[in-house]
């Protein structure tokens, strides 16, 4: 079988279905006869091989991908890893990508999830995320990974957008509500502004409320201990740290925040200035690959 020589058409069928080079698949169809369903397996096997020598090297590079549904009422949000920045470029990778978040978009979970707790979620038949990836570490030398996910379904009346900033490194996705379906135009143009905010502002809660009890008490202990520090008076320590927390709201509440466009009014002036009856945000995820 060794000197069996394919085709050209039988070498493109094969990086069709396998994404490796020209020269690995022409060795796979020579070793198998033309034998495309063999060569498949050496070529996994190759994909595997490779994936499991690199798996100790850091994958701090990569893409940051979304989807949105045509009626906006579904949205995805993908953060795929490499090594570094030529390969995020690369043809492949990016394919790779595509793949993962069309995959992703129709059947991931709801919410947030870490990339590799769906590694054994199948794109086709034999063929699992896991797969895929291994496949193109095979094919590029490189490691790679699914890192996280977020994927939103609205309640209605609701919508949710996304927002990827060039080149792919941070990605926003976010969901509002509204009452009416009228204004569904109006509330995708206030998403996109708010996505923009949270791009730029990066806030870690909606609002006061969202900040879980055990930080916010942490919060208060430094900026009671701040407050001494200075030698004020104890009996004013109390209020003077609510000063401080209120600063620290407007810097990690998203509704309290400054508006990026126009700092003298709040996140929440903008909202209430769009007009749109019944408007809120109800949540929103910020991936950045620092």
């Amino acid at each position: 079988m060794a000197d069996y020589k394919p085709t050209a058409v039988e070498i493109k069928g094969l990086r069709t279905k396998t994404l490796a080079g020209f020269q690995d698949c022409q060795k796979a169809l020579s070793e198998t006869g033309g034998d495309i369903d063999a060569a498949v397996d050496i070529i996994r096997k190759k994909g595997l091989q490779v994936a499991a020598k690199k798996a100790h090297r850091e994958a701090s590079e990569g893409l940051i991908m979304s989807r949105i549904s045509d009626d906006l009422k579904s949205g995805a949000l993908v953060e795929v890893n490499c090594e570094t920045d030529f390969v995020c470029k690369t043809d492949s990778f990016k394919e790779l990508c595509d793949t993962l978040s069309d995959h992703l978009f129709n059947k991931g979970p709801e919410g947030f999830c870490y990339g590799p707790d769906l590694y054994d979620s199948e794109i086709e038949s034999g063929k699992t995320v896991k797969t895929l990836i291994d496949e193109t570490i095979g094919q590029i030398g490189e490691n790679m990974g699914l890192k996280r996910i977020t994927r939103y379904c609205a309640a209605e009346p609701g919508i949710v957008h996304a927002y990827i900033h060039p080149p792919g490194k941070l990605g926003v996705l976010i969901e509002v509500g509204y009452e009416n379906e009228a204004d569904n135009k109006k509330a995708n143009d206030l998403a996109h502004e708010l996505a923009l905010q949270i791009a730029f502002a990066d806030p870690s809660y909606l609002k006061p409320e969202d900040i879980p009890e055990d930080i916010l008490a942490k919060e208060r202990e430094l900026a009671e201990a701040k407050a001494r520090e200075q030698g004020k008076p104890d009996h004013i320590v109390p209020k003077i740290a609510e000063g401080m927390l209120r600063k620290y709201y407007k810097e990690e509440c998203l509704l309290e925040q400054g508006y990026a466009k126009d700092p003298k009014i709040t996140v929440k002036d903008v909202i209430k200035q769009a007009e749109i009856p019944g408007i809120e945000v109800r949540r929103f995820t910020r991936f950045s690959l620092k």
